[in-house]
């Protein structure tokens, strides 16, 4: 009987995962979220399912982790943000947990048979694949998503540094879209341009099934075209840079919690991160136009 560990399931790839697993009635499925009422919320018919165990609690508790771990065949790790939150460590979070319990596991018994490690990466990490595409594109995703991509990476280097007892398959697609499946297909060469969630979940659970593939970063491709097109992504850039160059407005707009200022204050600040993007890109320098010369400029063409 096949046995899967799901981290992160009330997100948008770990939920399309733990959906399509609970299809087959043959799998075993133990799922950590921090929120059961949220996971049953999103997913009611589980809280019957006898093949679904809920895990709850802090990811770094290893009591808690380990159990979940414990006996799987692979475990689908998705925890992850799409905001660019400054100092943000959630994947560095749960490499570490992954890894204490696994370690826990094997010092208990040297022989226990250890899951392998289906881990949500980017292509926007793998040189092989960016070097594809067009610079300026790799810089601005990077830059919009700076503090997400360095958690990834920190995570990913932390990871490696086991290799010698742990398997990790790296996941990293482009593009992530909530659309209707369209087929996939793993592939080692170019990502798909946007993939949907349900077709990057079952790229996942295929990767898991097939086994091998350990430590090199998978990308997948669609088989039908028709993906749609994430109309609201450049606004996430923009919303991503503003944040890179003026953390504390995260600071500001979460503490305040209030949409409305969010929203006025990322329009305002669009201006400012665009000039001062643009000119430090064509003067290929490190240094920011100061916020005072940009909204001058600015409001000089108005």
């Amino acid at each position: 009987m096949p046995s899967y560990a799901v981290l992160g399931a009330t997100g948008a790839t770990g939920g399309n995962v733990l959906k399509l697993l609970v299809q087959n009635p043959q799998n075993k499925i133990n799922v950590y979220v921090r929120s059961k009422p949220k996971l049953l919320q999103q997913a009611p018919d589980i809280a019957s399912n006898p093949n679904v165990k809920i895990f709850t609690g802090n990811l770094s508790d290893t009591a808690i982790i380990k159990p979940c771990l414990q006996g799987t065949d692979a475990v689908f790790s998705t925890v992850a943000s799409n905001d660019n939150m400054p100092d943000i460590h959630v994947a560095q979070d749960t490499a570490q947990s992954i890894v204490v319990a696994l370690m826990d596991i094997r010092m208990a018994d040297p022989q226990a048979r250890l899951p392998t490690i289906v881990w949500l990466s980017s292509a926007s990490l793998n040189e092989k694949y960016h070097k594809k595409g067009p610079a300026i594109l790799h810089w601005l995703l990077m830059t919009a998503f700076s503090n997400v991509y360095g958690d990834l990476a920190h995570a990913e280097k932390y990871l490696a540094l086991h290799k010698e007892w742990l398997n990790v398959v790296l996941v990293q697609p482009g593009g992530l879209v909530e659309d209707k499946p369209h087929g996939h297909e793993l592939n080692l060469e170019k990502p798909a341009d946007f993939l949907s969630y349900t077709d990057l979940a079952a790229g996942m659970i295929e990767l898991a099934e097939k086994g091998g593939y350990h430590w090199q970063g998978v990308t997948l491709g669609v088989k039908a075209k028709g993906t749609r097109i994430e109309y609201a992504i450049p606004g996430r850039l923009v919303k991503g840079m503003t944040f890179h160059y003026f953390p504390f407005m995260w600071w500001v707009t979460k503490k305040l919690h209030l949409q409305a200022a969010e929203e006025e204050i990322n329009n305002i600040l669009i201006a400012v991160a665009i000039c001062g993007l643009i000119e430090d890109y064509v003067a290929t320098t490190n240094t920011l136009i100061s916020p005072e010369r940009t909204l001058i400029q600015h409001a000089s063409h108005r």
